[in-house]
């Protein structure tokens, strides 16, 4: 797996200004049935070329051409290219390249079913994964929290396992995507904000230019604090309120009345997912008016009480579908955000319950814990009487700069409807039947599944 660490850094050391990197792909579009009808792609080139890319249903017929448009969002630092692919059939495998004047590799993907039917799938969920490890990227400042020995290097070769054995249909990162804002321990008079963004992307290509990879905002996000980034505004002000994050990731925030790649949801076979904003455009939220250093703007995507009021249209309008057995019904609702517990959104648990929302999956905690039923925070307890009762997962012990590195934990007692671990692992979620989701806890050290339970409606 050793070839699999050095792919950053290869991608990084060689090709031309105008070489593809950094390829991604996102759901996009909407079917009349309410599925994804297309597919985004996204790339990075040193220097400003064409946004075109080609695709076709066989290696060698790679002949439909689609355009779209790049973006600068911090000078002198490269541009972020985004297409769409649209009006795709569904299920279907497809081969792309990526660039006019010099193209990529050529990669595949395959489109989503347009059918709400059970059908066999199993999606990487995780948050808080760093770049690479100390042993590649040793830090000349470990402070505020962050780990002179730590490593996503074993997650990362897990996934990569997984994916070459069909276990990852495609990806969902809960936040705190590479840690590029922390790059500063490693080069405090550097910053090397987006040479780590950079490197994390390319570090993650073999997955994210095969299939989709939705990420949700984490704190992590919000900004650059380095020492140039807090000293010299004309950076920092690039590097705010989540500017990177919403250039270099394009999400199905149009089809869905979401914002950005704030907050939006999407259909895939037989379950309604929603991608919370757990960060900002709510009282009390931790970047409601200021990111991570305190100095910069952040927030307010969305008018007051836009983002709350969107979320509840958006569990209705799936639970009533459920009800009413629509053509766009899905028999499960998956939430997900970066931070544990609903993110304390006030009343969001409420809103839980009242819609059926059957799991809600996170980060953050850079550990692994689950639990069925109300999750132990004053922000988060229900006061609506139910029967129902989400279960909450977070899964964010991955490996980063903020993570010890733990090579093993205790064993789930069977039958016990809560486990933790810090143990280093990844979490697949898994539609096994009409009738059941199963969460798995990977281990990154050996694949091993540590944990599993099942969720029957």
């Amino acid at each position: 797996m050793k070839s699999v660490v050095a792919l950053a850094l290869v991608a990084l050391c060689q090709g031309s200004d105008i070489t593809p990197e950094q390829i991604h792909l996102a759901f996009q579009g909407q079917t009349t049935k309410g599925n994804p009808s297309g597919m985004n792609v996204m790339w990075y080139t040193k220097k400003k070329a064409d946004s075109t890319a080609f695709y076709g249903k066989t290696p060698t017929t790679i002949t439909m051409k689609a355009t779209g448009s790049a973006r600068e969002y911090h000078l002198g630092h490269g541009f972020h290219h985004n297409v769409d692919f649209e009006n795709l059939e569904p299920n279907t495998k497809y081969y792309y390249q990526v660039g006019d004047q010099e193209k990529s590799s050529v990669w595949s993907f395959t489109t989503a079913p347009d059918s709400s039917a059970t059908v066999p799938l199993s999606i990487s969920v995780f948050g808080d994964m760093g770049w690479l490890g100390s042993k590649e990227r040793p830090m000349d400042l470990p402070v505020g929290g962050m780990k002179s020995n730590w490593s996503a290097v074993p997650t990362r070769n897990t996934m990569e396992k997984l994916r070459l054995q069909g276990e990852i249909d495609w990806v969902w990162h809960l936040g705190d995507i590479g840690y590029a804002d922390d790059a500063f321990a490693h080069d405090v008079v550097g910053g090397l904000y987006e040479e780590a963004y950079n490197g994390y992307v390319n570090w993650m290509q073999n997955l994210s230019a095969n299939s989709a990879y939705m990420v949700s905002p984490g704190n992590h996000e919000s900004e650059c604090h380095s020492p140039e980034c807090v000293t010299d505004p004309f950076t920092g002000l690039q590097l705010n309120n989540f500017s990177a994050f919403n250039a270099r990731w394009h999400m199905p925030s149009k089809t869905s009345n979401g914002v950005m790649n704030m907050w939006y949801s999407w259909n895939f076979g037989p379950i309604h997912f929603v991608s919370l904003n757990t960060e900002t455009d709510f009282p009390g939220a931790g970047e409601e008016h200021r990111g991570d250093s305190g100095i910069y703007p952040a927030g307010s995507f969305g008018a007051k009480g836009q983002y709350l009021a969107w979320l509840e249209a958006d569990l209705k309008a799936a639970h009533e579908a459920r009800t009413s057995g629509a053509p766009n019904a899905r028999k499960w609702i998956v939430a997900g955000g970066h931070r544990p517990c609903c993110g304390d959104i006030p009343g969001v648990q409420q809103l839980f319950d009242k819609y059926e929302v059957d799991l809600y999956v996170s980060g953050h905690a850079h550990t692994f814990a689950r639990s069925a039923g109300v999750c132990e925070k004053p922000a988060c307890t229900s006061n609506v009487p139910s029967n129902f009762s989400t279960s909450f997962m977070y899964c964010g012990g991955t490996g980063s700069e903020e993570t010890d590195f733990v090579t093993s934990g205790p064993s789930p007692i069977p039958g016990s409807p809560t486990f933790a671990t810090p143990e280093l692992s990844s979490c697949l979620l898994k539609v096994k039947d009409d009738n059941t989701l199963e969460l798995q806890l990977i281990s990154s050290i050996d694949a091993r599944v540590i944990d599993s339970f099942q969720m029957h409606r």
